[in-house]
């Protein structure tokens, strides 16, 4: 229970409105471990409620120790602009009876009113890294009184590159503070970088995120072309009836293009990628959860930490390009107790993909079929133990060593030389 919890009264009246009683397993271990002030190492599954497990023990710690005269006292760090403005939603809930306030620092708005933000010397800012590293590289933010150190889906902020402005990031911050780690895997190569920020932390590990999402149906449906997955698409959303989907694509260029398909099927949709201005993927988002649109056609950068209430269903119009991208795909649906579908479409050229995620993930998805749309495609002839497609041996050539323009070997190979066309 969270009553159970030492935390402020202010806190608790808090999220008692919100509904929030009962602790998550991450929740229930990590957020008294943060009140130690121990520097923690949390991986955990998206929609375990790990907001809350950093949220909370950092509002109660500055409640406990008032310092009105100095700089910035916690810093939030965010792989995307959406999951920066949902963290500052549910800051602004819980801290509602508390005079603590907090700055927004992220791409896609104007850097003049960060600026001015950063001058009223906010008691917690929640950022983005390339937008925080520029403001540091400018003097503007004031972090030598930093207390606490939050570096929430950190697999997905060295998933996009941001490895150095993490390291950028902490160096500007007060050595001598609490630093937290949020993740959904602690497997990542760049991971070992990043925890070296943090001092004799104490480790926590929930659950496997290769094995837990076991509230999802995982199926897939063979396709033979693109005309041939939108098709799908339209018949699948008829048959689930799901008040809402996210379909995800691997390009901008497929996403946008779904997207009007699916208009022109006279659903109610609309698409989001990382080129859609800021205020426009706002108003997207919104009608996404008011039900205003019940589909939404998105590429990645949606696929993190969004947590939507109510998304029944997902489906990968492309097999997503690695076993973690499936997992944080799929992770929006069956959240919270609830349960979820997740339809990947298998092109020929796809197989061998989806074979290595599922063998990431330790299972096999449910063979599917659509009525009427069945694929002329039935996947490879033979399979290897693997599940990825067995295919045929290279004839070993012998007596002519010369190299011709029909030899199996390939320009890619050293010391073949292309034929002149």
């Amino acid at each position: 229970m969270i009553i159970d919890l030492a935390i402020h009264k202010q806190l608790l009246r808090a999220a008692d409105e919100l509904g929030f009683t009962e602790t998550t397993e991450v929740q229930a271990k990590a957020i008294p471990a943060a009140l130690a002030g121990r520097d923690l190492i949390v991986c955990s599954k998206t929609g375990s409620g790990k907001t809350a497990a950093f949220l909370l023990p950092m509002l109660d710690q500055m409640l406990a120790h008032e310092a009105p005269k100095t700089g910035t006292r916690a810093l939030i760090l965010l792989p995307t602009r959406e999951l920066a403005l949902q963290i500052r939603k549910t800051f602004q809930a819980m801290a509602r009876y508390t005079p603590i306030k907090c700055g927004l620092i992220m791409g896609g708005e104007a850097f003049k009113h960060q600026v001015a933000t950063l001058r009223k010397n906010p008691e917690v800012i929640i950022a983005t890294p390339g937008r925080l590293v520029e403001h540091i590289e400018k003097g503007t933010p004031d972090l030598k009184d930093l207390e606490i150190l939050v570096l929430d889906e950190a697999d997905r902020m060295l998933d996009m590159g941001f490895a150095v402005d993490m390291e950028t990031i902490a160096r500007a911050c007060r050595n001598e503070r609490q630093t937290l780690l949020f993740s959904a895997t602690l497997a990542h190569k760049g991971m070992a970088s990043i925890t070296r920020l943090l001092r004799e932390p104490q480790s926590i590990v929930i659950d496997s995120h290769r094995q837990a999402h076991d509230s999802i149906v995982q199926q897939r449906v063979l396709a033979d072309d693109i005309k041939h997955k939108e098709k799908l698409v339209v018949a699948l959303l008829a048959a689930e009836q799901a008040a809402r989907t996210l379909v995800f694509c691997n390009t901008r260029k497929q996403c946008q293009e779904l997207g009007n398909v699916l208009k022109y099927s006279k659903l109610r949709v609309d698409y989001l990628h990382g080129e859609i201005a800021q205020n426009d993927r706002k108003q997207v988002m919104n009608r996404f959860r008011s039900g205003a649109i019940e589909v939404l056609v998105a590429t990645d950068v949606a696929a993190r930490g969004l947590d939507i209430e109510g998304i029944e269903l997902v489906i990968n119009f492309n097999v997503a390009q690695s076993g973690d991208d499936h997992v944080h795909r799929i992770g929006r649906t069956g959240r919270a107790g609830q349960t979820g579908k997740a339809i990947t479409l298998v092109s020929a050229n796809e197989w061998n993909q989806m074979s290595s995620i599922e063998r990431y993930l330790k299972l096999r998805f449910e063979p599917r079929k659509v009525p009427g749309l069945t694929a002329t495609y039935r996947g490879p002839k033979k399979v290897k133990k693997s599940g990825k497609a067995a295919g045929s041996k290279k004839r070993k050539t012998s007596g002519n060593k010369k190299k011709t323009a029909t030899s199996k070997k390939t320009s890619g190979e050293i010391g073949y030389k292309p034929l002149k066309r």
